[in-house]
């Protein structure tokens, strides 16, 4: 079994939510960047994201950023037609994502940790510094970053300095196919939120809304 393969199989155990259903994906599409995998934390309600039409997540963003705001506004912010706009905000109003006074727009209070928690891993049979540079640039968006390496390769960098400068955690992959974290990452918050949003959309395409937490890698 590879060390990704290896890693995927584990993903329950490894970062089981008791609270939230759970959702892991193979190298989705996120921004110009596909993280080897990702694993998402997140609230029944992303699945109405399911079905609203598509870009939301920069409306989504703005509004969590600035709170609230009327169309004309966010068409200026984000540099599309006002008419475009509108007709999305009315789709995500009767989504229960957005709600709406005096044409002034806000996200609703529960959509703003839609996704409790993101975690992304990057995956190497040896070239940690690689992953290392993927794992950091995955910190835009994911609350945990970690790399997944051979447990021999783990084991000898997992003191590296740039780790905890960087946050960064990581995972053994030992010769049965056992993970095991041998470096936590430092949970911080995500910082474009646009790419959260857009993640929201792809995790509501194929969450079935369980209660139960599951592992989906596609």
């Amino acid at each position: 079994m590879s060390v990704e393969n290896a890693v995927a199989c584990q993903i329950p155990n490894l970062f089981r939510s008791d609270e939230y259903p759970l959702w892991a994906a193979g190298s989705p599409a996120i921004g110009a960047g596909r993280p080897d995998l990702v694993v998402v934390s997140c609230e029944p309600a992303v699945y109405a994201l399911a079905n609203v039409e598509m870009p939301t997540a920069q409306i989504l963003a703005y509004l969590r950023a600035v709170g609230r705001a009327r169309p004309k506004t966010i068409s200026e912010r984000i540099g599309k037609p006002v008419e475009v706009i509108i007709k999305h905000l009315e789709g995500l109003q009767e989504a229960d994502v957005v709600s709406v006074s005096a044409d002034v727009y806000m996200l609703c209070p529960s959509w703003r940790n839609i996704l409790p928690e993101i975690v992304t891993i990057e995956v190497k049979v040896s070239d940690w510094r690689k992953a290392l540079s993927q794992a950091a640039r995955n910190r835009i968006f994911a609350h945990r970053s970690f790399i997944a390496l051979p447990a021999d390769v783990a084991n000898r960098i997992r003191k590296q300095p740039v780790l905890g400068k960087l946050g960064i955690g990581v995972l053994a992959v030992g010769e049965q196919d056992e993970v095991k974290i041998t470096r936590e990452a430092r949970r911080r918050k995500p910082r474009v939120w646009t790419y959260y949003y857009q993640l929201a959309h792809i995790v509501a395409t194929h969450f079935t809304g369980a209660s139960d937490a599951v592992c989906r890698v596609a």
